[in-house]
């Protein structure tokens, strides 16, 4: 029951607007990609961040992009909206040369690109779905500080995240029926063993498909963190949680044993985070 209230409000702004269609921005594909495109929308004139949005491999990022309900989200909260429609071989993907791996060059074009389109540089909000999730890892690893939150949903196999300076809060997603399971979670306690504040969510009776609730609860997660006043501090605001028992953590949980807590920006989220870990 819970669920079905999740981003209700955007769920109704987006049934009454007509969804614009979006346009198409060209780029030179770096070495090892076959395509670089990026597909947006103009939401409002003058935005303070932008919205990224990452579909599975060699996707195109128009249809994402195009959806009412990031639409809805993106004019509601004075962001850009940007889909990434980058491709490369699978045997680049697979060798490490292909837009999966961000500091090869289709990083560096995401940020020509928004820079093209947006005239300066903005901080940057970034979800990506199965390949979009490998982009949205390795993008965040290398360039973190251009990132105010991220969610990576479902990917095969991860780069080990290293410790860093600068830390944005994130979440990794994968169904619980998906077998790229094990390897994201993995990534995500390896992830809390060097610090990083991010947040674990196991669809149940998900495969490997995007979840309506999950996306619901990441637009959720990205509005608390845009109207905090200033940068997230883990250590001072939010809640904890124990992603085992799915419940708020205890202290000496959080001090001892960090890679099965997980840190949400705002309290008022436990009950949702909850329903969509299946409670």
């Amino acid at each position: 029951m819970k669920t079905q209230w999740i981003g209700l409000t955007l769920f109704l702004m987006a049934c009454l607007a007509k969804a614009e269609v979006p346009a198409q921005l060209s780029l030179e594909p770096a070495p090892g990609m076959t395509l670089a495109d990026l597909y947006y929308i103009e939401t409002v004139r003058n935005p303070k961040a932008v919205l990224v949005l990452c579909p599975g491999c060699n996707g195109n990022g128009e249809g994402l992009v195009g959806d009412p309900l990031w639409q809805a989200f993106a004019k509601k909260q004075n962001l850009g909206l940007v889909g990434l429609s980058f491709a490369s071989e699978m045997k680049d993907i697979h060798n490490g040369t292909g837009y999966y791996y961000a500091r090869n060059g289709s990083g560096k074009i995401l940020l020509d690109g928004i820079r093209k389109l947006f005239n300066r540089d903005l901080p940057i909000l970034i979800y990506g779905f199965s390949g979009g999730a490998h982009f949205t890892s390795r993008f965040v690893e290398w360039k973190p500080e251009r990132v105010i939150a991220w969610c990576a949903y479902s990917a095969g196999w991860w780069d080990e995240p290293k410790p860093s300076v600068v830390m944005p809060p994130g979440i990794v997603v994968c169904g619980e029926n998906d077998e790229r399971l094990g390897a994201s979670l993995i990534y995500f306690k390896q992830g809390r063993a060097v610090g990083k504040p991010w947040l674990w969510i196991g669809i149940p009776n998900n495969g490997h498909a995007p979840d309506g609730g999950a996306e619901s609860f990441v637009r959720e997660y990205f509005e608390v963190i845009l109207g905090n006043r200033r940068k997230p501090d883990p250590t001072k605001t939010g809640l904890w949680v124990d992603v085992d028992k799915r419940s708020a953590a205890e202290k000496y949980i959080i001090r001892q044993y960090p890679s099965i807590t997980g840190w949400l920006p705002d309290a008022k989220l436990l009950d949702i985070w909850q329903s969509l870990n299946g409670l």
